[in-house]
């Protein structure tokens, strides 16, 4: 997996709550997001007081999906 799309659909298929906004931000049902900056990918988490960590940055989209990916799959309730 190397793309956001192909992480869209693979957490569509396995019912996974995704969304993609137009600013660039992917977040998840589990309370984390991805986040494209100038073609930075930043890994972050929003408690539920809503404050913002940034939990990890990568330089390529690919390295960001598969970090994501696996994530999920250590997370999955």
């Amino acid at each position: 997996m190397d793309t956001i799309k192909e992480l869209e659909s693979w957490m569509l298929n396995n019912n996974i709550k995704n969304t993609f906004t137009s600013n660039h931000r992917y977040l998840t049902d589990i309370g984390e997001g991805l986040e494209n900056v100038d073609s930075l990918y930043i890994w972050y988490s929003i408690d539920e007081k809503g404050n913002r960590s940034n939990i990890e940055f990568f330089k390529s989209e690919k390295d960001a999906v598969q970090f994501v990916f696996e994530y999920i799959i250590k997370n999955e309730k």
